[in-house]
């Protein structure tokens, strides 16, 4: 069963999160549920008229000028919202330390801006309640203990809900040699933390798929149930129309 509260989390950056939030929410979606997705802390995200633009861009390569929630409403047509957005493109800390101060120096000023684990929490089950959602994704920073000011991803989820059953943790895992040892240390993580693991997807599946990426693919079953995979560039080639109708053939969610 899929919980209320879901947090999407990946053994890194760049592992496909954001895709498999939104192929995670199509499926939902297509089962006749309703889903909303919130990213509590969005870095390295300027508007497209933001007045620094042009410098931003010049200093860092992957800065976007379209959010993770941005991205899933666009492949998916559901509810999305970011509680608070850094542009830099940084880890949540160290963009808030910039933010806050001007410079890297101030710790203090950069937690002070950063909302609470169960600021965060608050905010995410009143907009579950508004909506009448079914499920709410919340897609992470980075890996899973990543620090968002004193607190992770991880602490947020288990701030929603004493009730195990109604919370919950995909892991987005890499295909490729190293995933075994990240995604079991994830998963480790989040069971220390009395964070169910609900299942693992491959965030971005080559096809034709090498030997070792089959293999890695038949081990990840081992540290929790394999969900499916998002068919490499799935997110950049195909509209809304084809994502959300593909999608549900790429995973295999429990009932």
């Amino acid at each position: 069963m899929i919980p209320r509260f879901l947090l999407v989390t990946g053994t890194d950056t760049g592992v496909g999160k954001t895709i498999a939030a939104a192929a995670l929410a199509a499926t939902l979606t297509a089962a006749g549920r309703r889903v909303v997705m919130c990213k509590p802390i969005q870095t390295g995200h300027i508007g497209s008229d933001d007045p620094q633009r042009e410098q931003l861009e010049a200093d860092y390569s992957d800065v976007v000028t379209e959010s993770d929630a941005q991205i899933i409403a666009r492949l998916t047509g559901i509810h999305t919202f970011t509680n608070i957005t850094l542009r830099l493109p940084m880890a949540p800390l160290p963009a808030a330390r910039v933010e806050s101060a001007g410079s890297v120096s101030s710790a203090a000023g950069a937690v002070s801006i950063l909302p609470s684990a169960a600021e965060h929490a608050e905010l995410i089950r009143t907009v579950a309640e508004r909506t009448s959602a079914d499920h709410v994704l919340i897609e992470g920073s980075g890996g899973v203990l990543v620090d968002f000011g004193g607190h992770t991803a991880a602490d947020i989820v288990a701030c929603l809900s004493a009730d195990r059953d109604s919370i919950g943790a995909v892991i987005v895992a890499r295909s490729r040699l190293g995933t075994l040892n990240h995604t079991a240390l994830t998963a480790e993580s989040l069971r220390s933390r009395q964070i169910p693991v609900t299942g693992i997807i491959i965030g971005s599946w080559p096809e034709p798929a090498p030997m070792v990426d089959r293999d890695n693919r038949s081990a990840l079953s081992a540290i929790a149930t394999i969900l499916g995979a998002v068919p490499a560039g799935a997110g950049h080639c195909l509209g809304r129309g084809e994502f959300t109708a593909q999608a549900p053939g790429w995973l295999h969610l429990p009932q």
